[in-house]
């Protein structure tokens, strides 16, 4: 937690309205979004802590007390948007140069662009901003509390918690010496605690407010008015309603007496019932001892029944060991009429393939056949034909 958000942790009086220009950390976020008696109003121009804040907002279903603006502060937006060096880390970023900033921290990074600028002084108006009742200002802008707070600005806050450097880190103006005149010039007494995180340091200024007793005070004996008017008629009221009462109380009395006979005839009623009850109850008791009777028999057959079913559940037993035997004896048939199956099977299809070789070997022998047909044929008319062109060859043949 940083030393601000303990400094006004501890300020006595609860404000009701909180005016944020820069929450820098999220433990300021949680503690803005706790306060549900105040109405705050959060003027971040930090990406990264305004995509915070609306996260928050959205997961505790928008709370109407809390408004959220995303944007630079000015006092006057005499422009729509101004230049703005986002950090790389939350909370060191602003719409001055980092110039010496970046020599003190030099991991920093920054990357410029362009964000709107949010006009303070219609939000004064707006959510009813005066010293008139406690307001507290929070102000976390890097040095850039210079461009937006004025004495107007300051003078409408009864409490005013600002976080900024004795030396210039943004920017070459040192804003603590121009920020020690407004608060002189308003009128307030201020004193400056160093922040644990260098170079920073938190000017707290206060002002007791004595206009708010004179509301108060006002406003008691407006409430004091409108209690008499409230009373006087309600005394009217209550004379009216105990006429009221009076002859209701008369009537009651009546409706009493009548109840009274009433209630001595009910009695002569019930105690005619009474001595029926007894009768039938006697008549019940004997119906009872009738059905314990009954009852008895019925345990009797049930304990026969039982019997029975011992004696067929036995038979069935024996029954059914007789019916597994010969379930058995029909399983192991089957069996060896499965393996003669195989066997069949397994002769056949042996006897298929001899078959089938030998009906291969035929064709192929047809085909040997075949082609031997055509060469012999085509030998005798290739010798026809040498016999037809060498006659000579057949004398050679007769010798």
């Amino acid at each position: 937690m940083s030393d601000l958000l303990q400094i006004v942790k501890g300020l006595s009086a609860q404000p009701k309205c909180v005016l944020v220009l820069g929450a820098r950390t999220e433990a300021m976020l949680n503690w803005l979004f706790s306060l549900t008696a105040t109405q705050v109003i959060l003027v971040e121009p930090e990406p990264a802590m305004f995509e915070k804040a609306t996260v928050l907002h959205n997961a505790i279903d928008t709370p109407e007390n809390v408004v959220i603006k995303h944007g630079a502060p000015a006092f006057k937006a005499e422009q729509k948007s101004t230049r703005y060096f986002v950090s790389d880390i939350p909370g060191f970023s602003s719409v001055l140069p980092p110039n010496v900033i970046k020599s003190i921290r030099p991991a920093l990074e920054f990357n410029e662009q362009e964000v709107s600028l949010i006009d303070l002084k219609p939000l004064l108006q707006q959510f009813d901003i005066s010293e008139g009742r406690p307001c507290l200002l929070i102000s976390q802008l890097n040095g850039a509390e210079q461009q937006c707070l004025n004495d107007q600005i300051l003078s409408a806050f009864t409490h005013v918690v600002i976080q900024s450097s004795l030396k210039p880190i943004f920017g070459e103006a040192k804003s603590s010496e121009k920020l020690k005149k407004e608060l002189t010039q308003c009128g307030r007494d201020y004193f400056v605690l160093a922040e644990s995180m260098p170079p920073y340091s938190n000017f707290v200024a206060t002002k007791k407010v004595h206009a708010e007793q004179a509301l108060n005070y006002f406003s008691q004996r407006q409430q004091h008015r409108e209690i008499k008017v409230a009373l006087e008629n309600q005394l009217s009221a209550s004379q009216s309603d105990a006429k009221k009462l009076a002859e209701e109380l008369q009537q009651a009395k009546k409706q009493l007496q009548t109840a009274k006979q009433q209630s001595e005839e009910k009695q002569k009623q019930l105690c005619g019932e009474l001595q029926q009850l007894k009768e039938q109850l006697q008549t019940a008791k004997q119906q009872v001892e009738e059905k314990d009777k009954q009852q008895s028999k019925l345990t009797q057959q049930i304990a026969q029944l039982e019997n029975e079913k011992e004696q067929q559940r036995e038979s069935f037993t024996t029954q059914f060991e007789k019916a597994s035997e010969s379930e058995k004896r029909h399983v192991k048939a089957v069996e060896i009429t499965s393996k003669l199956n195989l066997k069949l099977q397994s002769d056949l299809d042996d006897l298929r393939f001899r078959f089938a070789e030998k009906v291969k070997v035929e064709k192929e022998l047809n085909e040997l056949i075949s082609e031997l047909y055509i060469k012999l044929k085509q030998a005798a008319n290739f010798y026809y034909q040498l016999e037809e062109k060498y006659p000579e060859l057949t004398d050679f043949e007769d010798e």
